[in-house]
């Protein structure tokens, strides 16, 4: 009996001046009749790089331009769709080796799977992905050979290069095939090279040792663990930073704007590759040296997806009924924008009804934080300000967030 269809990956990647990318979209896939003028030079090139028995295997692949981003993802989704799609093509009968190249319909790709995402400042490395198929025992050695020279000998035929520009209507600065390891290692570079080593090493976990804990700690103090292709951070504040390090208002202010854009910046990267991120509460248990009881923690202390904002209770407030004073401050830098938000509860004497500090996660949670707030204070007929003082106010030392008390901000 034949062994069930596996699948062996690969891609033409399509190198293009950033200029011409960076601030526009991929195009659009290419239609049916189109998708297959581009699939003969395709398959002619892997034929010459790989060998004569690369035609003994099925091949498929659409018509489109990726980010690496939407390629290199927990599960390899991308190969896993266009298995599924050539084993549904064969009704059920026996392999037969055949070129599949998917194109869109009415301008839209009829899987929506394996559609591409065509972002906004995508590239200027897009690849196009292919897949070999065939039975197991068959597709083996024709993997192994193409692991071995697809990169060294992969550089595209001038045939493939006619076809992409006039096609797809871009203009490569190089074309070569190379395979889902080969990009793995051309991204290590580059993020290491953006001073990113961290995120590739939670990214590399996730696509090739989802089993394994992966702790990374960056010099800005952010924590992640990393497992079964998800990721968990505790949410450092400033009053915290300030308090572990022991620092006064100027230092934290420029520590926590570190911590802030390492944050922000990995989560980004992480979310990108389709890895959920789940912010935790920043307990001590969290930052444990042991990787098993640090992740046990953080799963137990895992904050609500639904949820935009991280809150720390200075002053809980525990009954409201009486407040008459809603004060929001905002907390921000020029280069980073919102951090936080203090809130301060006040009932008509002036009496403190409570304080908190309010970190949004996530973009949604800068609105949200702000209307739950105003909601607040209307549920009461309380004041409402929202103060800008146009940075962050904070005192003491060690350092702490406070409300803005002069009113002369933007209410």
């Amino acid at each position: 009996m034949p062994s069930a269809l596996s699948a062996t990956p690969g891609v033409l990647t399509v190198e293009l001046d950033p200029s011409a990318i960076m601030q526009s979209r991929p195009p659009e896939p290419l239609s049916r009749d189109s998708a297959d003028l581009l699939a003969g030079p395709i398959a002619d090139d892997l034929r010459r790089i790989v060998g004569e028995s690369v035609a003994d295997a099925g091949l498929i692949f659409p018509a489109a331009l990726y980010d690496l981003t939407e390629i290199l993802q927990p599960g390899l989704p991308m190969v896993e769709a266009m298995l599924d799609i050539y084993r549904g093509s064969l009704r059920g009968g026996p392999f037969e080796a055949q070129l599949l190249a998917i194109g869109s319909a009415g301008g839209r790709f009829p899987q929506a799977a394996i559609a591409p995402q065509r972002a906004r400042g995508s590239g200027p490395l897009l690849v196009l992905p292919f897949a070999l198929v065939a039975p197991g025992e068959q597709l083996d050695p024709i993997r192994q050979t193409i692991e071995q020279v697809l990169l060294e000998k992969g550089r595209a035929s001038l045939a493939t290069d006619r076809a992409v520009r006039q096609l797809m209507g871009v203009e490569p600065v190089h074309l070569s095939y190379a395979t889902f390891h080969d990009l793995s290692a051309l991204m290590k570079v580059q993020l290491e090279h953006a001073e990113l080593g961290g995120l590739w090493q939670l990214i590399e976990a996730a696509l090739y040792r989802p089993d394994q804990i992966e702790t990374v700690e960056l010099a800005s103090g952010n924590r992640f663990i990393g497992y079964a292709g998800e990721v968990w951070t505790p949410w450092l504040t400033f009053d915290d930073l300030a308090q572990h390090r022991q620092t006064d208002s100027a230092q934290t202010q420029a520590q926590y704007a570190q911590w802030a854009q390492a944050q922000r910046q990995t989560m980004a990267g992480l979310a990108s590759h389709g890895i959920n991120v789940h912010i935790v509460e920043p307990l001590a248990g969290v930052q444990a040296a042991d990787a098993e009881v640090a992740l046990s923690v953080a799963k137990a202390h895992t904050l609500e997806s639904s949820m935009p904002w991280f809150r720390e209770a200075i002053v809980a407030p525990d009954d409201t009924t009486d407040a008459a004073i809603v004060t929001l401050t905002e907390h921000q830098t020029p280069e980073l924008g919102i951090l936080a938000y203090t809130a301060l509860i006040q009932a008509p004497d002036g009496t403190l009804l409570g304080l908190v500090n309010d970190y949004p996660t996530q973009a949604s949670g800068i609105d949200a934080i702000v209307a739950h707030w105003q909601a607040q204070a209307g549920a009461t007929e309380a004041t409402f300000h929202v103060e800008r003082p146009g940075g962050i106010t904070a005192g003491g030392d060690p350092a702490h967030l406070q409300p803005w008390l002069e009113y002369q901000g933007e209410a």
